[in-house]
């Protein structure tokens, strides 16, 4: 017992004299530090001034500004076709090579090594509720030359990188003009004259909703150049679609022209035969629900009539809706289709009769050749003078989307205070540390 509480005692003695020594230690660091307080001010200030220096030697060299997104998308975080928004494209290769070609650095400098003086940051960079992202839509750009541009400020170059950053979106997220691309390659004179101008009175139709849509957003712009208004575009695919593909659709079914008028009737019977299948199926149905109403008892509407309440109170009897009522509707939908497909047979067979009594003359076929290859050119030209008019409304209503705006820094924020002053205190602090741990292991070897 008695070794073991000499052993406790001295294990106790031992962790309460090296703690001992190290608050003496410490004291005595404190000592060293205020008896030069002097000196450790002067070491403190010289270094705050070095870092403050050295931070406003590079806000020479840097120039920044605030990009803001002024879309409905953009807090949603999305462009305006509605894809995935991403501010660091700005530092992309496409956008630093542009950036190149207008500052005239060909040659001189890769799109990956200028990438490196672009840096972005939100302005807005939080969490709300733990969870759920705050998303910004303001970002601070900020291009820092440190030689790599020679012969070039910061501010220059982040002009010039606004420029190519805002085409850059423009032509990529403005607005989708795909549907004004004409090219419908498998639109060949091998291929059934009918099917031709399906294709283009497609193309006509997608044309003329297009424009209608730009008409309705805006019916009085005029094409700075030409003076051309979507009102007069819509009106011209109208045109296109009421008569041009009407004539050519007529003259052809009149005619009977086709490129294998074999195969053509094999398929006009197939879909003669498939719709009265439907037809007839549609018809049996129409009959059941008609039967089925008549086998209602008139004796049932009294038990449809239910007691009920308007907003004054006041009771009265409402009807509500019984089996009748969806047979009702059910057949009337059986009666529809049924109409809608003998509209189909009865065509399909005029097409029928029309190719038969065809006499597969060359000279009609040639010109039908040349109405199919003029509309085309027409329709063409339509979607050209209408991508042209747009492509002026889209680039200035699209060079809206994005902002800049000067982001003016104070003097403390130039010479970086906060940053300066902490990184000073750091020093100071790795200093008293090196201090107390060499006068803190003097103290143990003297000891021993």
């Amino acid at each position: 017992m008695n070794e073991n509480n000499k052993l406790r005692t001295g294990g106790d003695m031992g962790s309460s004299g090296i703690l001992d020594k190290g608050w003496s230690s410490l004291r005595n660091t404190f000592g060293v530090f205020w008896k030069r307080r002097f000196l450790v001010f002067v070491f403190f200030l010289i270094i705050s001034l070095g870092l403050c220096g050295f931070q406003y030697y590079r806000s020479l060299h840097t120039a920044s500004t605030i990009l803001s997104l002024d879309y409905e998308e953009a807090s949603k975080g999305l462009t305006p076709n509605r894809t995935r928004f991403n501010i660091f494209e700005i530092r992309s290769g496409e956008v630093m090579e542009r950036l190149i070609e207008y500052a005239g650095l060909e040659g001189q400098i890769t799109p990956d090594e200028l990438s490196k003086c672009v840096s972005v940051r939100a302005t807005h960079d939080k969490s709300i509720n733990g969870n759920v992202n705050y998303i910004s839509t303001s970002f601070v750009i900020r291009f820092t030359n440190n030689g790599e541009v020679a012969g070039r400020t910061a501010e220059g170059m982040l002009s010039l990188l606004c420029k190519a950053y805002r085409e850059y979106f423009v032509e990529h997220y403005g607005f989708n003009h795909s549907i004004l691309s004409f090219d419908i390659s498998d639109l060949k004179f091998n291929d059934e004259y009918l099917m031709a101008v399906d294709l283009l009175e497609l193309k006509c139709s997608q044309l003329e909703n297009y424009v209608h849509l730009r008409s309705r957003e805006s019916k009085n712009y005029q094409d700075p150049d030409t003076g051309i208004t979507f009102s007069a575009l819509e009106q011209q695919a109208k045109n296109y679609y009421a008569y041009d593909l009407a004539r050519l659709r007529s003259y052809i079914i009149e005619n009977g022209i086709a490129s294998d008028r074999a195969e053509l009737n094999s398929v006009l019977d197939y879909k003669i035969r498939m719709d009265r299948l439907m037809h007839n199926k549609l018809m049996a149905a129409y009959d059941e629900d008609n039967k089925g109403i008549q086998m209602y008892d008139a004796a049932m509407s009294a038990a449809v009539m239910i007691p009920s309440q308007d907003q004054t109170m006041n009771y009265y009897m409402a009807r509500t809706k019984t089996g009748m009522d969806d047979m009702a509707i059910h057949a009337d939908g059986q009666l529809a289709g049924a109409a809608e497909k003998m509209e189909q047979i009865e065509y399909n067979t005029y097409l029928a009769e029309k190719l038969e009594a065809g006499d597969s003359d060359p000279m009609k076929t040639e010109k039908a050749n040349a109405m199919i290859q003029e509309m085309e050119t027409s329709l063409k030209k339509l979607a050209s003078d209408i991508q042209t008019v747009d492509s002026a409304y889209t680039n200035t209503k699209a060079r809206n989307y994005i902002g800049f705006s000067e982001h003016d820094e104070g003097f403390a924020d130039q010479i970086g205070l906060v940053y300066s002053l902490l990184c000073a205190v750091l020093i100071l602090a790795a200093v008293f540390t090196c201090v107390f741990l060499r006068i803190f292991l003097s103290d143990k070897e003297k000891e021993v």
